[in-house]
């Protein structure tokens, strides 16, 4: 644990100069939600650079200063690299996620919009379990190819699926429906039953990175 806990210290510390280039995707996805719509999106809008930007970043830091046999020479297994990574994802998600969470209702004061805490519970819910989908899907490409088209597909899938499902829940239809179902669903198994789909996603996931990476010709 404490040589996962040192791998995600190293995480952070590489990714830290990068932080303008995932600052500048904020800038650029803030812009047109805020001017079309709302203040609501702006919590997926956010959460999403935990998959468009963070995993890229890391893993190009990585190939760039041939980390991967840091991790080796401070005696960090390849599996704890693997688990280390996924940690620094998940802890990435949660701080756009609270970023998020934060920005919208001041938007909205800021605008003089009305805001919704229910809808934005809704948006914020669904928003970290996709992510978490997407993370668990496209982790194990990276940790299993070098620089190449498959990353390039992988994010670009990303993107895609995420601005599909953005533009979906913009809709106030779709969150009026959302909403309703919410209401009459029991929440409490609800969120029971999205752990353990969650949490097993995530086991399997990290599973097969394990085994990807340590075929690995590093």
């Amino acid at each position: 644990m404490r040589d996962i806990a040192r791998f995600v210290g190293l995480d952070l510390r590489s990714i830290r100069p990068n932080a303008k280039y995932m600052i500048i995707p904020v800038g650029i996805v803030v812009v047109p939600f805020l001017l079309f719509l709302g203040p609501y999106l702006l919590i997926p809008a956010i959460s999403g650079l935990a998959v468009l930007s963070a995993p890229s970043s890391l893993f190009a830091n990585d190939e760039r200063g041939r980390l991967d046999t840091l991790y080796t020479a401070l005696g960090i297994r390849r599996s704890q690299v693997v688990a280390g990574r996924y940690a620094t994802c998940l802890l990435l998600l949660i701080a756009f996620t609270i970023a998020g969470v934060i920005l919208a209702p001041v938007v909205a004061l800021a605008f003089g919009a009305a805001f919704d805490w229910a809808i934005a519970a809704a948006l914020t819910a669904g928003t970290v379990a996709l992510v978490i989908i997407l993370l668990a899907v496209g982790l194990p490409a990276y940790f299993g190819t070098g620089p190449g088209p498959v990353r390039v597909v992988v994010a670009a899938l990303h993107a895609i699926i995420l601005t599909a499902v953005f533009l979906v829940s913009a809709v106030p239809d779709v969150r009026s429906a959302l909403l309703s179902w919410l209401s009459d669903a029991n929440l409490i198994w609800l969120a029971l039953a999205a752990f353990a789909i969650l949490g097993a996603l995530g086991t399997a996931s990290t599973a097969v990175s394990v085994r990807l990476y340590a075929r690995r010709d590093l």
